[in-house]
C-alpha cells in the first residue's frame, strides 16, 4: 500500500502548509506547473500506467488489447477489433500493439492524458494541492487504475471543464467530443455548456442538445442495444454505488446550502451549481433505476465537483483563519479515512492490493 498512501500524503503535506492562492489580471488562478508539479505528474503516470496487476478489468483490457494481433490501421474498427468502439482507445491500443509497448503502453498513454487533464484541473482552482489530495482514494485510484477508457474520457473532459471556465464553448465542445471518443458517456456533459451559457442561453442550449443527440448517432447508437441489454434488462449493479453517490451527493448539499459564500468567478458560478443538482439528482435516480451500474458510469462525470468544494471550502467564510485551518485540516482527514476504508474494507480492494509495478 505504499504507493497508494505516497500518493496522497504528498499532495495532502502540500495541501496543509498551503495557502489560498491570488488571482491573476484575468481573475482566474494560473494553470502553470513549477517543478513540484511536474514531478507529481510524472509521479502520477509511473504509478498509474506502469501498474501491474491492479484494477478489477485487468485481464480484461488485455484480452481487448491482444484483439489487435495481426490488425491493419484500415482495419481497426472491422472484425474482431471492432468490439471496442470507443475510437481513440481503440488507436492507442492499436499504437502500443504495432510497436511492442504491450498494455504498458495503453496505460501510460491513458495516464498521462489523465493525469495532465486532472493535473491542470487543480491548478485552475484556488487551493489545487486540496483538491489534488481529494482525488487520490477514488477519481485516482479506482476509477484511472480499473476503469481505464473512463478515466482516459474523465482526464480529456476536465481540459473541457476547464475552458467552459474559461468561457470557450467552442473549445469545450471539441474535447467533450475527444472525451466521446475514449468513452462514449462523455457526451452526457455537453449540456452543461448550454446551462451556464451567461448570453443566449437558450441558443446555446438548442445548439448543445443538438450535438448530444450527433454524438449519440455517432457514438452510441450502434451500441444502444447492447447498452439497454447489458444495464438495464440485465439489471447490473455495482456494490458500493451508494457510497461512491454520497461522495458526491454531500459537497452537492455543501454547494447548495452556502451557494453564495463559494466565491466562484462569474461563469463557474453557473456551472457547479448544476453539478450539485446532478449529483442530488444521481442518488435520487439510484433508487428508481433497475440498474445501479448505469447510474453509477453516469455519476463518474461529477466527480470534478468534489475537487472544486473541498478547493473553495476552506474560504467561504473569509476572514476566519481558525474555521479555513478546521476545513483544511478535516478535508484530508475524510479523505485519509476514505481511502483507508476502501483499501482495507472494500469488497474487491484485493484485485488493487497488494499494488504491483513493472518498474519493480
Amino acid at each position: 500500500m505504499f504507493a497508494y498512501w505516497s500518493l496522497f500524503l504528498i499532495p495532502a503535506f502540500f495541501a496543509l502548509i498551503g495557502k489560498k492562492r491570488t488571482v491573476n489580471n484575468n481573475g482566474a488562478y494560473s494553470i502553470s506547473m513549477d517543478p513540484i508539479w511536474w514531478m507529481i505528474f510524472i509521479f502520477l503516470v509511473l504509478i498509474i500506467g506502469m501498474r501491474e496487476q491492479v484494477g478489477g478489468d485487468w485481464f480484461t483490457y488485455i484480452i481487448e488489447y491482444n484483439l489487435f494481433h495481426g490488425v491493419r490501421f484500415s482495419e481497426m474498427y472491422s472484425g474482431a477489433a471492432a468490439i471496442m468502439d470507443d475510437p481513440l482507445y481503440n488507436l492507442i491500443n492499436w499504437v502500443s500493439f504495432k510497436y511492442g509497448w504491450g498494455i504498458y503502453g495503453v496505460n501510460l498513454i491513458c495516464a498521462s492524458i489523465f493525469s495532465f487533464g486532472l493535473i491542470l484541473f487543480c491548478r485552475h482552482l484556488p487551493r489545487p494541492m486540496l483538491a489534488l489530495t481529494a482525488s487520490i482514494p477514488y477519481l485516482v485510484i479506482v476509477v484511472s487504475m480499473g476503469y481505464t477508457r473512463q478515466g482516459l474520457a474523465l482526464g480529456i473532459a476536465m481540459l473541457g471543464l476547464l475552458a467552459l471556465s474559461r468561457n470557450k464553448i467552442i473549445l469545450f465542445v471539441l474535447i467533450i467530443f475527444l472525451a466521446a471518443t475514449a468513452h462514449k458517456s462523455a457526451i452526457l456533459l455537453f449540456p452543461i455548456a448550454g446551462l451556464a451559457a451567461a448570453k443566449n442561453r437558450i441558443f446555446v442550449m438548442f445548439w448543445m442538445i443538438l450535438l448530444a443527440f450527433a454524438g449519440y448517432l455517432i457514438f452510441v447508437q450502434e451500441s444502444i442495444d447492447f447498452l439497454i441489454y447489458g444495464y438495464l434488462e440485465q439489471e447490473y449493479t455495482s456494490e458500493g454505488t451508494f457510497i461512491r453517490l454520497l461522495m458526491n451527493f454531500f459537497p452537492a448539499l455543501l454547494l447548495i446550502l452556502f451557494r453564495n459564500s463559494f466565491n466562484f468567478p462569474p461563469l463557474e458560478k453557473r456551472i457547479w451549481p448544476w453539478f450539485g443538482g446532478l449529483s442530488i439528482f444521481f442518488m435520487f435516480l439510484f433508487y428508481v433505476s433497475p440498474s445501479s451500474t448505469a447510474v453509477d458510469r453516469m455519476a463518474l462525470y461529477m466527480l470534478p465537483l468534489q475537487l472544486v468544494v473541498f478547493s473553495y471550502l476552506p474560504d467561504i467564510f473569509p476572514g476566519n483563519k481558525n474555521l479555513a485551518i478546521f476545513f483544511k485540516y478535516s478535508a484530508v482527514a475524510y479523505y485519509a479515512l476514505v481511502q483507508f476504508v476502501w483499501l482495507n474494507y472494500a469488497n474487491h480492494a484485493g484485485e488493487w492490493v497488494p499494488y504491483g509495478n513493472f518498474l519493480f
